[in-house]
C-alpha cells in the first residue's frame, strides 16, 4: 500500500514540472524551506549522499521524506531511496525518461558550474537553488547596496506569469543576492533576519 505522500507525489500528471502538487492537494504538508544546513545534513551518510537534500531537494521532499532520508545510515540504502523519490514524481512513468527529472539535473549541472564558490557545490547554494526551481531569470541587474561597505547586490528578476518552478510554486518576482565573506547568499537587509546566513541555499519568503 502506498504512503500518504507516495500516492501525493505521483498523483498529477505534469510534463516537466511539479506545478500541479498544490492543485491535486499535496500541499497539505510544506517542503521544509525552513531547516538550515545542519539540519539536512546526515552525518551518518558519504560525502555522495549526506548534504543531497541540502538545497532544491529540500524544496521538492516533503517532511516524511526528509525525516525519512536523515534515518539512513548506509549509502546503498540512500541510493535506492533517492531513485525511489525520483520515480514518486515521474508525471508520466509509461514514457522512459522522467522529465522531472531531465529538468533538475540539467539545472543542477548549470548551478554546479556557474553557482559553485568556497568549497560549496553550485547546486547548494542561494543562486544554484534558485536557478534549479526556477530556471533562468528573466533579468539579471545589479544594484548598490544600502551600506557603503557592502558589495552591490545581484537581483534576478523573473516575468510576471512565469510558469510554476519544480516545487510548484510561482516563483517571487525578485530575488536578491549578496556576498557575504566567501558565499553569495540570499539578500536579507542587516538586523532583519540573520538566520538565512546558516544556510546560503535557503530560500526566504517574503
Amino acid at each position: 500500500m502506498k504512503s500518504s505522500w507516495t500516492s501525493c507525489a505521483t498523483s498529477s500528471l505534469v510534463p516537466f514540472l511539479a506545478a500541479a502538487w498544490l492543485a491535486a492537494g499535496c500541499a497539505g504538508s510544506a517542503p521544509a524551506a525552513s531547516r538550515g544546513l545542519e539540519d539536512l545534513t546526515n552525518p551518518f551518510l558519504g560525502p555522495e549522499h549526506s548534504q543531497w537534500l541540502v538545497g532544491a531537494v529540500a524544496r521538492l521532499a516533503q517532511p516524511q521524506e526528509i525525516e525519512a532520508y536523515l534515518a539512513l545510515s548506509d549509502d546503498a540504502a540512500a541510493a535506492e531511496f533517492i531513485r525511489d523519490f525520483w520515480v514518486r514524481r515521474d508525471p508520466n512513468p509509461a514514457f522512459p525518461d522522467n522529465p522531472l527529472l531531465k529538468t533538475f539535473e540539467a539545472r543542477a549541472a548549470d548551478a554546479d558550474r556557474l553557482y559553485s564558490e568556497a568549497g560549496v557545490v553550485g547546486r547548494r547554494t542561494a543562486r544554484g537553488t534558485t536557478h534549479i526551481l526556477y530556471g533562468p531569470a528573466t533579468k539579471v541587474d545589479f544594484e548598490v547596496s544600502q551600506h557603503a561597505d557592502d558589495p552591490p547586490i545581484e537581483a534576478w528578476t523573473y516575468e510576471a506569469g512565469a510558469p510554476a518552478g519544480l516545487d510548484g510554486r510561482s516563483p517571487s518576482r525578485l530575488y536578491r543576492f549578496i556576498r557575504r565573506g566567501d558565499l553569495t547568499i540570499f539578500y536579507i537587509p542587516r538586523g532583519e533576519d540573520r538566520r538565512f546566513s546558516r544556510d546560503p541555499s535557503r530560500i526566504p519568503r517574503f
